[in-house]
């Protein structure tokens, strides 16, 4: 497929996503490489990694289960989608891709909206029964952890404005990669600090990211507490082995890096970065290997994600999900699609999780999720 390239400056990445209203759209902004895509109007679903070649991006979108029956998720993830327009900022260049006809691309003011909402659910009752469950199948030695997740529904007077929504995510979330996929009127969004697998040539990357700490108020961890915490390098040292015995499956040069702290805007991370040399699978397929990762499942797997998928009352959809770019080479980044929230007119739904193991209370966890979700709330 041949795209014409236009030099193209925007003030805001979001204008070009105001372009295309009504239209299926993606976003994409990585703070830790200052890279922009921004795709509208689906031109092709894409079969398989040698479809792809044809297309200069390529958006890949999943689901955390492969089957969703929640109607909000219909049709939404689980597919490889290339777009007829895309703004692209990169490597010191800014443009417009196009297929066929260009659109004039109109300048746009961001709005900025102070959403009034009301939490509309309650969903203690629920997260307690599940973390009884889950706490029973790691005292019988079923699991080690098992990730537990939320889903909180939020609901205002007016619909939810996207692009302020999106435009608070990007100017608050340093270290992040900023997302959104709109489709019939819905809109998953979010803010992850979380790699699943990035793909630059032969080089793989990959982060374990578990171990969480309160960054700010009355129950504010430093850096060198989380680092030295048994419980939290216990959940974290899962995550890590893990993902290093998958890696090994397919190659043996691996490396694996120190154990360091991640800075948000809120919470403090464990982080390992680890990288491995390949070159006989693709970013969706090291995609598909990965996840989802003890970060996101459990440990083991098979026995985690049939525990969640038996006591969760909600669908994860795409929450947690691989979520991301790749380039018509393959090269690419997905991430899990966490800190996210599902937007349809005036309700959100927002998703947070935490991992659970020995010792994990349920009332703290509780509390985790919800610093997790300040992500969206504060963006609001």
């Amino acid at each position: 497929m041949n795209y014409t390239k236009q030099d193209l400056q925007l003030d805001n990445p979001i204008e070009f996503w105001l372009n295309f209203p009504n239209e299926e759209r993606v976003f994409w902004v990585d703070r830790q490489s200052d890279r922009i895509v921004v795709g509208a109007k689906r031109l092709a679903t894409v079969q398989d990694d040698e479809d792809r070649k044809q297309y200069a991006y390529v958006f890949y979108g999943g689901t955390f289960f492969d089957h969703s029956k929640d109607p909000k998720w219909a049709n939404m993830g689980h597919e490889m989608i290339a777009f007829t327009h895309y703004y692209i900022v990169e490597n010191g260049q800014s443009f417009y891709l196009y297929a066929g006809e260009p659109q004039a691309i109109q300048r746009f003011n961001v709005p900025r909206v102070e959403h009034v909402y009301r939490e509309t659910s309650d969903d203690k009752a629920d997260w307690n029964q599940l973390m009884r469950a889950i706490d029973a199948s790691i005292k019988n030695g079923t699991v080690t952890k098992v990730v537990s997740s939320r889903e909180v529904e939020y609901t205002s007077d007016s619909d939810f404005n996207v692009p302020s929504i999106l435009d608070n995510l990007v100017e608050h979330n340093p270290n992040c990669f900023i997302f959104a996929y709109e489709k019939e009127g819905r809109t998953f969004l979010g803010a992850s600090p979380e790699i699943l697998v990035r793909h630059r040539g032969n080089q793989i990357l990959s982060y374990a990211l578990a171990g969480t700490a309160p960054k700010l108020g009355p129950t504010a961890w430093t850096k060198e507490q989380l680092l030295k915490d048994k419980k939290n390098r216990f959940e974290h040292n899962i995550v890590r082995d893990r993902i290093v015995e998958i890696m090994k499956t397919v190659t043996p040069h691996i490396e694996i890096g120190e154990t360091e702290i991640m800075e948000l805007s809120r919470l403090y991370h464990l982080r390992t970065i680890i990288t491995a040399t390949d070159s006989t699978k693709s970013l969706v397929e090291w995609g598909q290997l990965l996840h989802p990762t003890p970060a996101l499942g459990g440990e083991p797997r098979t026995t985690a994600l049939a525990l969640l998928q038996q006591y969760e009352t909600h669908e994860r959809g795409m929450y947690a999900a691989p979520f991301g770019f790749m380039k018509d080479m393959g090269d690419g980044i997905l991430v899990v699609a966490i800190r996210s929230a599902l937007v349809i007119s005036n309700t959100l739904y927002a998703y947070a999780g935490c991992g659970v193991v020995d010792g994990s209370d349920s009332d703290a966890e509780y509390e985790e999720t919800n610093q997790k979700m300040r992500t969206i709330l504060d963006a609001l």
